[in-house]
């Protein structure tokens, strides 16, 4: 199986309401999605979700772009079996995850639609409805955090993130689960922006239900992760710490964490994501799948990846209508709490006619 041609081309994309975290606020986004062509003419889709900024992972949008046209993009020439075999190796390279991820999501897509075989079925999972949670941004005063939180709650939503930081952590957490009672699954979301000196602070959100805190420290401070964990109050889940499954291996060998957050853009895309799920199933760890604001191309993926066994918690994939006025695929609807995954081949769904018409592709191989 060979590549026949790569494009991307870009969507301007609004959202309904900006997202507020500890690393900036969001207002709208670019979706670059990729358009991978086999050479039987199988057609495939993907998205690179970087960033405009270098903050999440150090990989910003333009340096992303220019990686998939002037490195990543003519290494697909080569003759390929599976979309697995799409790896660092292949690549060269462990550089530019969410661009590497783009492509063999879109090489997965392809193959996935020559076989006529869903994505969730080729990624060890099934196509079905799987129950979601929302994103709560941070907000300046504890009434919007509240408002916010009984609105993703009024939708459906059964599970909710909250985002912390520093003084817009306990005070927040409290006041929406007062509003919101037991039954409402709440976890936090600090982006690594606790000090070590904060254990006892974060520890003490077990009093209002909190069972996972995401990401509490800086990448790399392990020994504060490990220090909460012995509190044996919270979980600790971690993000922007596992960029690969060498600093799995690391995390697991200091004690640092009990639950991972798997997103394929961050890992590089889908075959080194199964590799972490893996990897968390024979070590009892829970997993769960995140989202990094995808359209419905990224977030059709991601769903497909929610369906594999080793998967414990709901996943941070809301509906298109939480950050969208118009995604660029038919859009994923809140039913129950639960987003249905496609069972059509490959993701199931693709850009829209009338969303990229007029838009210009441009094509990265051949040149």
């Amino acid at each position: 199986m060979r590549c026949a041609s790569v494009r991307v081309v870009e969507v301007p994309l609004r959202l309904v309401a900006p997202l507020r975290t500890s690393t900036g606020t969001h207002h709208t986004r670019r979706a670059l999605l990729t358009e991978v062509t086999l050479d039987d003419g199988s057609v495939g889709w993907g998205e690179n979700v970087a960033p405009e900024g270098d903050f999440y992972t150090g990989e910003s949008a333009s340096a992303s772009h220019a990686a998939m046209r002037e490195v990543l993009a003519p290494r697909l020439a080569g003759e390929f079996d599976h979309p697995s075999d799409l790896d660092s190796s292949w690549w060269q390279t462990a550089d530019w995850p969410m661009a590497r991820a783009s492509i063999e999501q879109a090489a997965w897509d392809a193959w996935c639609r020559r076989r006529g075989v869903s994505l969730a079925s080729a990624l060890g999972g099934s196509p079905r409805a799987i129950e979601v949670g929302a994103v709560v941004g941070l907000h300046d005063g504890i009434a919007a955090s509240v408002a916010e939180a009984m609105a993703r709650v009024d939708e459906g939503y059964r599970h909710l993130k909250l985002k912390i930081a520093p003084g817009r952590d306990v005070d927040v957490v409290r006041a929406v689960r007062d509003v919101v009672g037991a039954g409402i699954s709440i976890s936090v979301d600090a982006n690594g922006s606790f000090a070590r000196g904060d254990v006892g602070r974060l520890a003490s959100l077990a009093d209002h239900g909190v069972v996972l805190v995401e990401q509490p420290f800086a990448v790399g401070d392990l020994a504060a992760c490990a220090d909460l964990r012995a509190t044996a109050t919270v979980e600790v889940g971690l993000d922007e710490s596992i960029l690969s499954l060498h600093d799995l291996i690391a995390a697991l060998d200091a004690g640092a964490l009990d639950a991972v957050n798997v997103k394929p853009s961050r890992l590089g895309g889908l075959g080194a994501s199964l590799a972490v799920l893996d990897r968390c199933a024979s070590e009892g760890l829970g997993a769960l799948v995140g989202g990094m604001l995808e359209s419905g191309i990224g977030r059709a993926a991601a769903l497909a990846l929610a369906t594999h066994p080793a998967c414990t918690s709901a996943p941070d994939l809301s509906a298109s209508s939480r950050y969208f006025e118009t995604d660029v695929t038919e859009p994923f609807v809140l039913r129950d709490g639960a987003l249905a995954v496609p069972d059509l081949p490959g993701l199931g769904v693709e850009p829209l006619g009338e969303v990229v018409h007029g838009l210009e592709f441009e094509t990265l191989w051949p040149r």
